[in-house]
């Protein structure tokens, strides 16, 4: 009984190590700047867990920047909230009033939480010089933990990035396609020599290593970066 407990322990001990250390190899943009660049970032942080639910820039990669997202007040943007969370449910309009008291009480419950949020920031989403307002909406109360299998393999869409239309009022739904069509993975975005990124994640089911993703708006190629990750008991040094 105690030598079959030690073995459990030990089996959990190692899936928790695995998913606490690894590292990135490129394998497809090694033609482009920008995956060598990110690559170095990733094997920054060599005690960091996979980046399913967070990507960090290191202070010592000073091409790569975070866009400056500016926390909204859920309560002074309900319309606007209401706009988001209709597109994403695909409910009519008579669907949505039919249950708008208990959807508000919710949102209540929600911020209250910390699970629900809403920050802007401005980025050229076409890349035609002109900056656009972009919004990055979360609403995960279950939060995200990369030791568990299930954040690790199936880590969902959260967040949402949405672009505004020019009164900041509503969804330009023709960028946000164009921008942010649904790859899934917990995407981030990061800024790179004035261009911005969009990152996602997909792993594998009992740690056996995950891919982390770089995409852009440009047609050719749009996901110009692919990095594999392995879980190691022991990480190389960058």
């Amino acid at each position: 009984m105690r030598k079959s407990l030690a073995y459990t322990v030990l089996f959990w001990l190692l899936i928790v190590d695995l998913a606490s250390a690894g590292d990135y190899v490129l394998v497809v943009g090694k033609a482009f700047e920008v995956c060598e660049v990110y690559l170095k970032n990733l094997n920054s942080f060599p005690d960091h867990p996979p980046m399913v639910c967070d990507r960090p820039l290191s202070p010592t990669v000073l091409e790569l920047t975070m866009p400056e997202w500016q926390p909204l007040s859920v309560a002074e943007h309900l319309d606007l909230l209401r706009h988001v969370e209709q597109t994403l449910r695909g409910m009519t309009d008579a669907q949505f009033e039919a249950q708008k008291e208990q959807w508000a009480e919710k949102v209540k419950e929600r911020v209250s939480k910390g699970w629900l949020s809403l920050s802007t920031s401005e980025l050229d989403v076409d890349r035609d010089g002109s900056a656009e307002m972009v919004l990055r909406y979360v609403n995960d109360p279950g939060g995200c933990d990369p030791k568990s299998e299930s954040m690790f393999a199936n880590p969902g869409g959260i967040p949402y990035h949405f672009v505004l239309t020019c009164e900041q009022r509503g969804i330009n739904e023709q960028n946000t396609k164009l921008a942010f069509p649904g790859y899934g993975g917990r995407p981030d975005v990061f800024i790179y020599k004035g261009k911005w990124y969009l990152t996602t994640w997909a792993g594998n089911l009992k740690f056996q290593g995950g891919q982390l993703d770089v995409h852009t708006v440009e047609s050719v190629p749009r996901r110009p970066c692919e990095f594999k990750y392995t879980g190691q008991a022991k990480r190389r040094q960058p």
